[in-house]
């Protein structure tokens, strides 16, 4: 939870040697601005390192990281609503700091198979599954009337889905080479890291870079901002029973930035100071990055104010003193 940059890069480059080209220059557009810290190369992964399983590379955390950065997800035609998470073939990258207790900004691009094999089970495949309501949640469940219904139309004799179980080939949909990820710049407004200066300079580094970079030819940068710095997607009216979320250009203004880290730190420290008070009341001690803040008292008190807040603040008093009264 943090004031977090999301952005996807791509590029109408169609070679790997060009794919390279892009990214060089995006490492040294890094260079021309306060970062703490940029790579001194661009990292390449080829297929044999990222096709391995994520958990076999976790002791390479270089590795990992940039797998993590540019997995992907694609949607499962039979399953609506449910994606899988995959992997490139090739990856160019490379990591700029942009300072204190920000995290990395990690920028390159991506390449992707075309089609990929997955398990296909009948007994998840919507066709053959019902909604069904527990308690106050709808989950699907296996349905074995839609099921005989399809093996009597299709001429099968009555068999178990089991035996429909197959490798099936699926479409990935993500062509050429492209990248996205995140980088949250909210806890570099933490005092002991430099604190609200500090958080500018990270949070406008991180923000002037994906612009540049989205003036080199053939690449086309999307990203949203929810600092409200740069383009944001957010609605004008979060009281509205039904929310409208619509893109707002850029404000490019400091000052507005300034306020709108604050008001996060305080949302933060307000509802983190909720879920504490219900794990202490269950005898668990939790920490967060927001506890760091040597105001966070304050912070929390403020942000208790915050209107938005309450009816999740109210949820969390009434489950601790639940969970008290049960203890005693």
């Amino acid at each position: 939870m943090g004031l977090t940059i999301h952005y996807n890069l791509k590029t109408s480059a169609k070679t790997t040697a060009g794919a390279k080209a892009i990214v060089e220059k995006m490492r040294q557009l890094a260079l021309d601005l306060p970062f703490e810290h940029v790579d001194n190369r661009v990292r390449y992964y080829g297929p044999k390192q990222c096709q391995q399983p994520l958990e076999s590379v976790r002791s390479k955390p270089k590795l990992f990281s940039a797998l993590l950065d540019a997995g992907t997800s694609i949607s499962i035609p039979w399953m609506k609503g449910t994606t899988l998470r995959i992997q490139p073939t090739e990856i160019f990258l490379f990591d700029a700091i942009p300072g204190p207790g920000s995290e990395w900004l990690t920028l390159g691009l991506a390449r992707y198979a075309d089609e990929i094999e997955v398990d296909y089970d009948p007994m998840e495949d919507d066709r053959f599954r019902k909604s069904v309501k527990d308690g106050g949640m709808v989950r699907k469940q296996f349905d074995g009337r839609r099921w005989e219904k399809w093996l009597v139309k299709n001429g099968h004799p009555w068999k178990r889905p089991s035996e429909f179980a197959e490798k099936r080939k699926i479409k990935t949909r993500k062509p050429g080479w492209r990248f996205g990820t995140f980088c949250k710049t909210q806890y570099a407004s933490e005092p002991a890291a430099g604190g609200i200066p500090n958080f500018i300079r990270c949070h406008l580094c991180a923000i002037h870079l994906l612009d540049r970079i989205a003036k080199l030819p053939t690449v086309k940068v999307d990203y949203n901002d929810e600092g409200k710095y740069g383009p944001s997607n957010y609605t004008d009216d979060p009281w509205a029973k039904n929310r409208v979320y619509t893109w707002h250009p850029g404000k490019y203004n400091v000052k507005a930035l300034i306020e709108e880290v604050g008001e996060w730190n305080e949302m933060i420290a307000a509802a983190f100071g909720g879920w504490q008070d219900l794990a202490n009341a269950a005898g668990v001690d939790i920490q967060a990055p927001i506890t760091k803040f040597g105001n966070f008292e304050q912070l929390e008190f403020r942000g208790q104010n915050q209107e938005q807040l309450a009816p999740f603040l109210t949820a969390m008093k009434q489950l601790a003193e639940q969970s008290v009264k049960v203890e005693q």
